[in-house]
């Protein structure tokens, strides 16, 4: 029996080469998967779209899964635009803030503006002051795109206005008039969201036993209200904008008598 040749050291040459081809293979499969994404939806609607054009037709509906931003986004988004608005609102009345004469307070129902009567009306009158108009026209175009509601409140002090006005509720009434009027007529908010709240002297911010703080309740407050528009069945004709050029209100001697002749309970702050 012949003797079997001896083999020779270490693997065949052609080994070396196929295990190189193997592993640049691995390589370029495992670099196409990871760089490679599989949208659900698409693939669905890719593959719907073969199905018909091979007349193979059936009707699927594709819902995404919302992700966690748009949980966010529908709970939260409304709160975040008044938190922003806010914000907005605190630098245009800057000044007016550091000087104790505006103020920016959030509440659970929305968020009130507090403007002195000092700052926004002539001395006696409801009548708004040519270098008030400019603030009043920054305040609107910040909140008239807001789908809320809109109310501006007249308050006073204690102390028997001067000028034609009966009571302070006809002049909480008259001031509180005349910046709606504003903002319909000139700020361009929708003067369906506006309202109008005349509250006298009976919804104090502090008391009215100084005289300080007499003038201190003398006050426009614009509340920003949580509360979304929703638009009435009345016919649109219900709804026109005032006429601009019409903004001074005058005191007239035919405001119900519920106006002109409250006779409610002075409320005791001496809590």
């Amino acid at each position: 029996m012949a003797d079997c040749p001896p083999c020779k050291k270490g693997a065949p040459a052609w080994l070396l080469t196929f295990g190189d081809l193997m592993s640049l293979l691995l390589t370029f499969f495992i670099l196409l998967i990871s760089m490679s994404t599989t949208d659900i939806v698409k693939f669905k609607d890719m593959a719907g779209s073969l199905r018909e054009a091979f007349g193979v037709q059936k009707i699927q509906q594709l819902i995404s899964l919302p992700a966690s931003e748009d949980f966010i986004a529908t709970e939260y988004q409304h709160e975040i635009i008044l938190v922003h608005l806010m914000q907005k609102l605190q630098v245009v009345l800057e000044n007016s803030i550091d000087s104790g004469e505006a103020e920016v307070i959030s509440q659970e129902e929305g968020f009130l503006i507090h403007l002195d009567f000092d700052l926004l009306l002539s001395p006696g009158s409801h009548k708004i002051r040519p270098e008030a108009k400019l603030m009043l026209s920054q305040i609107a175009s910040l909140i008239k795109e807001q789908p809320n509601y809109i109310r501006v409140m007249g308050h006073t002090g204690s102390d028997k206005p001067s000028g034609n006005y009966e009571n302070n509720w006809e002049y909480s009434a008259f001031a509180a008039s005349a910046v709606v009027n504003f903002f319909a007529t000139e700020g361009n908010i929708d003067p369906r969201k506006l309202q109008v709240r005349a509250m006298g002297q009976y919804a104090p911010k502090v008391s009215n036993a100084s005289k300080e703080g007499r003038k201190e309740n003398n006050r426009i407050e614009i509340m920003i209200s949580r509360e979304p528009y929703r638009s009435p069945s009345e016919p649109p004709e219900m709804h026109e904008k005032p006429k601009a050029g019409k903004g001074d209100i005058k005191p007239t001697s035919t405001i119900p008598s519920l106006l002109t002749n409250p006779k409610p309970i002075e409320p005791n702050l001496a809590r």
